[in-house]
């Protein structure tokens, strides 16, 4: 280990021991510098998927520094608790992403989740829902890896992959297996929010790509399952994110759609090997690590998040429009952003491929369609318009720097990707071509604004006064996009809503985990001859694996 990650690790475990302290911050973003070189040394060296991972969390890191300790201002009861778990969150997954397939592995593996749990359940009883979804999701994905890693050598290679699908898939939102991450991240605090979603669900595609140097290449059924779910998940959880009321809930299926379209990336690049594949999958994971962080720190300053409760948030914090403006047209894959860069590599992948991959490319066009629609109603009813209700955002000046540790990188990625993706060999376009087309767009915006014009808000439709009655609520805005598809059951009337087909089945689950839960139970008698007598079976059958 670099000396730059051992410092990272002690820094880091310092600040989880000092509190809520002044040095808290320091101790913290001085650690999140350490992960940023230490990783990056490994990344550039040789292009190590652990080093981006740690760069990658390091990024994180240094934006949640000054912006965590002003936040948990707010949270005065649990602000000590989520302070010291915070932090030993962030060293188990960067453990997580330096230790060795084994049993150091799964015991990392299950710190992070159970850590994951409880910063989800600290909430208290309205966070029960999005906690137990989060708690079943981990146990799907331990089963998942302790089928693959115990029965490397027992069993085929077709079942080895199926655990380490479900294992790492379910960490990661492969669809179907994506519910608890629209569950708990509107329950969590907005940073723990930007940790789930930026950091530790990459952690499922991390180990999606280090499984092929672990357990050998995959079958040919992984790429395809994994293309196909990634585009299915991306189109379904943009169009379930259309009728989300809440905001960090419509946050949390963008985080589905960009997690699925990484995910067809991975599984492209497995049926061909081709390099375009590869660097879609790198360079989409840091851009919606930065602008999803970006955009889940924002809305922390908002006490409120019905959208059809917020309206006018520009007139009120131009500083925070300013910065969401950059997070949504990134996140809707206009140019440059990262992920329209990240696309774009994954359209010349798919044009370059055969068979069943080319049918992404249509895939691909309509998911860019609806995240666009998806991006204009997020941040139209949030941002445009006149106000519905007295909603202050309240930025103090450590969170206002640490959205700016966010919004920075994500603005240079965006300008200078092939910088990022130089240890792949693998350049997307010419960088100097983003240059002249930024100049020439701004030319284009002065001359148009010193031209004879009318001018209204934005948002207003052309009304010189317009009420909050007059503006369209969150269902009303999408209901035209939400009738084109039927998997989907749209109730209007007075409270409108609508259905999640699959929140049944996740309750069906939790449900037969809990039978399964109180029959284990019973085998607490508190004898200690029948457990003797257990412990002797155990060892039988562990031997008996061993000797088969």
């Amino acid at each position: 280990m670099s000396w730059p990650l051992l410092a990272a690790f002690l820094l880091v475990g310092a600040s989880a021991l000092a509190g809520r302290g002044r040095a808290y911050p320091w101790l913290l973003g001085a650690g999140g510098l350490g992960f940023l070189l230490g990783g990056g040394a490994l990344w550039g060296g040789e292009a190590s998927a652990s080093g981006f991972f740690l760069m990658l969390l390091g990024l994180l890191t240094l934006g949640l520094a000054p912006y965590l300790p002003d936040y948990l201002a707010h949270h005065p009861k649990e602000a000590r608790a989520y302070a010291g778990i915070v932090p030993l969150f962030l060293l188990a997954m960067a453990g997580v992403s330096l230790a060795p397939p084994g049993f150091a592995f799964l015991f990392l593996w299950e710190g992070m989740a159970l850590l994951g749990y409880l910063l989800v359940a600290l909430e208290g009883p309205k966070a029960q829902e999005g906690a137990r979804a989060f708690f079943l999701a981990s146990r799907l994905s331990g089963a998942g890896l302790y089928l693959a890693f115990l029965g490397q050598g027992h069993l085929g290679p077709d079942w080895v992959w199926a655990g380490l699908l479900l294992g790492f898939g379910v960490k990661a939102a492969l669809f179907p297996f994506h519910l608890w991450l629209p569950l708990a991240h509107p329950v969590a605090i907005s940073p723990v929010s930007a940790l789930l979603s930026g950091a530790m669900t990459k952690l499922g595609l991390y180990g999606l790509y280090q499984a092929q140097a672990w357990f050998g290449p995959p079958p040919g059924w992984v790429g395809l399952a994994l293309a196909l779910l990634g585009f299915l998940g991306a189109v379904y959880a943009l169009v379930r994110g259309l009728g989300e009321e809440d905001l960090k809930g419509a946050l949390a299926y963008s985080s589905v759609e960009n997690l699925g379209l990484m995910l067809a990336a991975l599984g492209g690049y497995f049926l061909t090997g081709a390099p375009l594949f590869l660097a879609a999958f790198f360079l989409h994971q840091v851009g919606h690590a930065l602008f999803k962080g970006l955009l889940f720190l924002g809305s922390g300053a908002l006490a409120e998040r019905r959208l059809s409760r917020l309206g006018g948030l520009w007139r009120q914090e131009p500083f925070l429009g300013s910065l969401w403006l950059l997070g949504v047209a990134v996140g809707a894959g206009l140019p440059p952003g990262a992920v329209f860069v990240a696309e774009w590599a994954l359209y010349q992948g798919l044009f370059a491929a055969s068979g069943f991959l080319v049918l992404g490319v249509g895939a691909l066009a309509l998911v860019g369609a609806l995240a666009l629609y998806f991006y204009v109603r997020l941040f139209g009813l949030a941002f445009l318009g006149a106000a519905r209700a007295e909603v202050r955002p309240e930025l103090s000046p450590g969170m206002r720097g640490g959205l700016l540790a966010l919004a920075v990188p994500l603005g240079a990625l965006s300008l200078l990707p092939d910088f990022f993706l130089k240890p792949l060999a693998q350049e997307v376009y010419p960088n100097w071509g983003v240059f002249p087309l930024l100049f020439l767009t701004l030319g284009l915006v002065r001359w148009l604004a010193r031209r004879p014009h009318r001018a209204y808000g934005t948002w207003d439709c052309g009304f010189p006064r317009l009420s909050p009655r007059m503006q369209p609520n969150g269902l009303g805005f999408s209901e035209p996009a939400l009738r084109l598809f039927p998997f989907l059951r749209l109730e209007v009337g007075e409270r409108p809503r609508l259905e999640e087909p699959l929140a049944g089945v996740y309750r069906q689950l939790g449900k037969a985990y809990s039978r399964f839960a109180r029959l284990v139970q019973t085998l607490q008698s508190g004898s200690l001859h029948f457990y003797l007598l257990l412990q002797l079976l155990t060892l039988v059958v562990v031997l008996g694996v061993v000797l088969l």
